[in-house]
């Protein structure tokens, strides 16, 4: 069946201190120190058992306090099917997959974290695929309430207000044609 998951764990510890060997500590001054709020998105295996999901998303969690981050917000994983397949070399073997569990955590750290938080990631045999990005507080309530957060800006046509009222005379009906006619020249422009 392969290794057990305690020896599998001492062997990503080892990789995982030898991957961070390089990676400088976070200094007292400069950019290392100023935080942001970011976003890691993850795909754990799909051949985890609920147990397993539970402790990978408690070892996600234990890295990121590693690096002293303040969380933010959450999202238990769930299972999904993937756009496309993924291949992940597991236990020696390249492997596809087309499902994962899909979660996230929203979290505030200092910019000198980051790099370590994902060599972290990487090294972690649970996590198929993950992500950081930059994101901020209101983004993350939104998401926690369900909300959908679009654009500032759009690029669509400019929407009109919805007509009320009944009939219309034959000059307003050439009136607001002509209107209409007049906004669409300025969007094509």
């Amino acid at each position: 069946m392969g290794e057990p998951w305690y020896a599998l764990r001492t062997m990503e510890t080892k990789i995982l201190e030898e991957d961070l060997a390089g990676v400088p500590a976070l200094s007292d001054e400069g950019d290392d120190v100023r935080t942001n709020v970011y976003e890691v998105g993850y795909h754990l295996l799909p051949t985890l058992s609920e147990e397993e999901v539970t402790v990978a998303v408690q070892g996600i969690m234990e890295t990121l306090k590693g690096e002293g981050v303040t969380f933010v917000g959450d999202r238990f994983p769930s299972n999904i099917a993937l756009a496309y397949t993924i291949a992940k070399r597991v236990n020696g073997k390249l492997t596809n997959f087309n499902g994962a569990y899909f979660g996230w955590m929203a979290f505030e750290a200092p910019r000198g974290a980051i790099a370590r938080i994902k060599i972290a990631l990487d090294a972690n045999p649970s996590i198929l695929r993950s992500l950081i990005v930059v994101t901020d507080r209101e983004a993350v309530a939104a998401a926690l309430s369900g909300a959908v957060v679009g654009p500032s800006g759009s690029i669509d046509k400019p929407k009109r207000e919805a007509e009320v009222g009944g009939e219309m005379s034959e000059v307003a009906l050439d009136q607001a044609l002509e209107s209409i006619a007049t906004e669409d020249a300025k969007v094509a422009e």
